[in-house]
């Protein structure tokens, strides 16, 4: 080996070590919120519902319950056509007008919203209106505000929140609904023409 090789080879280690220090200091500094740290704290989060969910079938001794939660563990698990198939029945099965009926609804329209249908997804909170308005409108909120639609989201929480004053609709749900409210402040030309 000449010198010049040797010295070539030399700048090119100490290049691949000044970057991976680099990587590495970079990955320290800014864990967890750097792209690893979300991906491994999710998968983790994700590992702890599904055994969680999975005791949670084990010891359910209700038939419907135990199917909400196997749909629910389908879904943990990324079998989203089987949580759907799960979620769909039970609904099916429920007496409109009951908490249970809510449960699989909502849960069925997650399930439609991870499964890339959101036009179905938006169909079942807005089908819930009728029995359940807080429920319905506050679903329909967290729908927009995931999608990044701002506007709707306020709109579908200012309907929820008018609602609740006058009928108590959104029961316990009316501090998550004031708390996402809040947290959407009016577009700029709403506050000058509210001052006019």
């Amino acid at each position: 080996m000449t010198g010049k090789s040797k010295k070539r080879l030399g700048i090119a280690v100490l290049s691949l070590i000044v970057g991976l220090g680099g990587v590495t200091a970079t990955v320290y500094l800014t864990w967890p919120n750097n792209a690893l740290g979300v991906y491994l704290l999710e998968r983790e989060n994700r590992q702890a519902n599904i055994r969680a969910l999975e005791w949670r079938v084990s010891m359910e001794t209700e038939p419907a319950s135990r199917a909400f939660f196997q749909a629910w563990l389908a879904e943990e698990k990324g079998d989203l056509a089987q949580a759907i198939r799960g979620f769909q029945s039970l609904r099916d099965a429920a007496r409109p007008g009951t908490p249970f009926y809510l449960h699989t609804s909502t849960r069925l329209g997650l399930a439609y919203g991870l499964n890339h249908e959101p036009e179905r997804e938006l169909a079942i909170y807005q089908a819930l209106d009728d029995q359940y308005p807080g429920s319905s409108r506050l679903s329909q909120a967290t729908f927009h505000l995931r999608r990044g639609e701002k506007e709707q989201a306020r709109r579908a929480l200012d309907e929820a929140l008018d609602r609740d004053e006058r009928d108590g609709s959104l029961g316990a749900d009316r501090a998550f609904a004031q708390s996402l409210r809040a947290g959407l402040v009016p577009e700029r030309r709403e506050r000058s023409s509210a001052t006019n």
